[in-house]
């Protein structure tokens, strides 16, 4: 036996909820918006700031990430005058 619909009774109150919803919802989209915005921003200038990374070159925020810490593992070594262990060097296909 197929089930009965209900009808849902709108009210004004129901209406004035759905428009407070819409934007705060907007708000936070912005927000995040804005957030992601910085965070690209500062990976580019990561990016830029790896010596051995061609300009052109489109890398992940993870690879990134892991020639950046590679790059300051290589900067404390030269500073301590110490060579730098093999497993501490993240390869990536670019610098093979």
């Amino acid at each position: 036996m197929p089930r009965k619909r209900r009808q849902i009774d709108s009210c004004d109150s129901d209406d004035d909820f759905d428009d407070l919803k819409h934007p705060q919802r907007n708000a936070a989209n912005a927000r995040e918006r804005a957030r992601m915005r910085v965070l690209s921003r500062a990976f580019c200038r990561l990016k830029t700031t790896l010596p051995w990374v061609p300009a052109d070159t489109k890398l992940s925020k993870l690879d990134t990430l892991r020639l950046a810490t590679s790059y300051i593992a290589h900067l404390r070594a030269v500073l301590m005058d110490q060579p730098l262990p093999s497993d501490q060097i993240h390869k990536h296909p670019l610098t093979l």
